[in-house]
């Protein structure tokens, strides 16, 4: 096809401008007062692409026909769960429901988009994985450079309201950046020990503790988390390829260079502001650990602390303390589901469940933990068809790393895993992932390159 070598690397390097699309979106909403936004206009124009060229290539590839025919499907699925609810929910909000779906289709989209984007790639011998890589690294520099910038200006928006501090940049939705640098984090650090030769040569870490640095802005876990992760799967891997495999200078420096990055991050860690955040909600739990208000029994002698009776953590307040808040809406979503007819639980209930006549100045809410999101919007059928294709590929992918250890354990493939496992684990715990389209596309993009990179994805 003509020109296709030249669409499949400019839809590589739409990564790049992700979050220069972010925060023209920021300026969208904050001064132009508009909700169809440059990211929003971007992305469905992206996608549309994506897809255009599938059925373009359906006709003489055999995948890509596979692919077109699994989106075909889900899009029936998705008509069936609309025409149901706008007979069963009342109200009903179409413009809502189509809002929601355009996001959940944006993840199978971009997965099998990009797959075979990358399999074309590799059969033009392309560097495909290096680019991705460089790409990711661009994203990360401009990402810290705006929370850098915009902190010493002091024209950050704030990532929470009252009580907590945390800063999110320029970035209108701090949930779902913090998600993003998580991502794309454990890139950099493959960036890092690729070039890092030895322990001089540690600049090439500069971006990946600029974007750590960043992370702390946020007061989030899924930013303090994030960097603990990565660090510690850096330096386990080096370790392990030291001591197993490559006992070079290159290894022993990197193992260095990320065992000193995880005692900085441990000494200033009682200076950022997820050390402040984590106490300001034990405090609104109710839960004190300091012993200032003890007494003196009169009877006994022994110091008292009044709260003593109520000083239990309670296994309430651990789920609030880590969900924050996200459990209790489950529950709800759970009774509705549980008192929904057949029809809903077989395709879904739609965007945030069946939901009453909100609140003024209020909308409906999903429960922000992606994967409890999906099931109940899309009920069993439909949950299980849209991760099917995924599914597959990533049982594959472990069976085969499993087996080739030897030759699979490699830094690209443990820290573009532990990308992907990041994406997933907040996608399942903090929500603003699957569901969230300027997040999604980093999922897909490690997740394609990987079974391809690995053969597990083939023609």
């Amino acid at each position: 096809m003509k020109n296709e070598k030249t669409f499949w690397l400019l839809a590589l390097a739409f990564v790049i401008w992700q979050p220069v699309i972010d925060v023209l979106t920021s300026a969208s909403l904050l001064l132009l007062n508009v909700n169809l936004t440059v990211g929003v206009i971007a992305r469905v124009l992206f996608m549309a692409a994506l897809v255009v060229m599938l059925l373009l290539m359906a006709r003489r590839n055999r995948l890509a026909r596979r692919y077109t025919l699994y989106l075909i499907g889900l899009a029936i699925l998705i008509i069936v769960n609309l025409a149901l609810n706008m007979n069963i929910k009342d109200p009903y909000y179409l413009a809502s429901e189509l809002k929601y779906f355009n996001k959940v289709v944006y993840f199978p989209i971009m997965f099998v988009g990009f797959s075979v984007l990358y399999l074309y790639l590799k059969r033009e011998n392309e560097p495909y994985k290096e680019k991705t890589t460089t790409y990711f690294l661009y994203s990360s520099l401009i990402i810290s450079a705006v929370f850098i910038v915009s902190f010493i200006t002091g024209t950050s928006m704030a990532n929470y309201s009252h009580t907590k501090i945390g800063f999110s940049g320029w970035f209108f939705a701090g949930n779902e950046i913090g998600a993003i640098m998580a991502i794309i984090l454990p890139i950099t650090a493959v960036y890092a020990i690729e070039r890092t030769e030895r322990l001089k040569e540690w600049r090439h870490w500069i971006p990946f503790i600029l974007l750590a640095f960043s992370m702390q802005f946020l007061g989030t876990k899924v930013g303090y988390g994030g960097v603990v992760v990565v660090l510690i799967a850096a330096f386990l891997s080096t370790l392990i390829l030291y001591f197993t495999k490559n006992r070079s200078e290159k290894m022993r420096s990197n193992m260095l260079i990320s065992l000193i990055l995880t005692a900085v991050l441990a000494v200033a860690t009682p200076f950022t502001p997820i050390f402040h955040n984590m106490f300001a909600h034990l405090s609104l739990l109710n839960i004190d650990f300091s012993n200032e208000d003890e007494t003196i029994d009169p009877e006994t002698g022994e110091e008292v602390n009044p709260a003593d009776e109520d000083s239990e953590i309670t296994d309430e307040q651990i789920q609030n303390l880590v969900f924050s808040s996200r459990e209790k809406y489950l529950a709800e979503m759970k009774n509705e589901f549980a008192d929904a007819p057949i029809e809903q639980k077989l395709f879904g209930m739609g965007f945030a469940g069946n939901y009453e006549e909100p609140e003024p100045g209020k909308g409906p809410r999903m429960i922000e933990m992606d994967f409890f999101d999906l099931f109940f919007s899309l009920g069993i059928v439909g949950f299980l068809y849209l991760i099917s294709v995924p599914l597959y590929y990533v049982v594959k992918f472990i069976i085969h790393f499993v087996r080739n250890i030897k030759d699979t354990f490699t830094p690209v493939n443990v820290m573009y895993g532990v990308s992907f496992i990041l994406g997933i684990g907040i996608a399942a715990t903090a929500g603003h992932v699957l569901t969230a389209p300027a997040v999604s596309i980093y999922v897909a993009v490690v997740m394609a390159m990987l079974m391809v990179r690995e053969g597990i994805i083939k023609e």
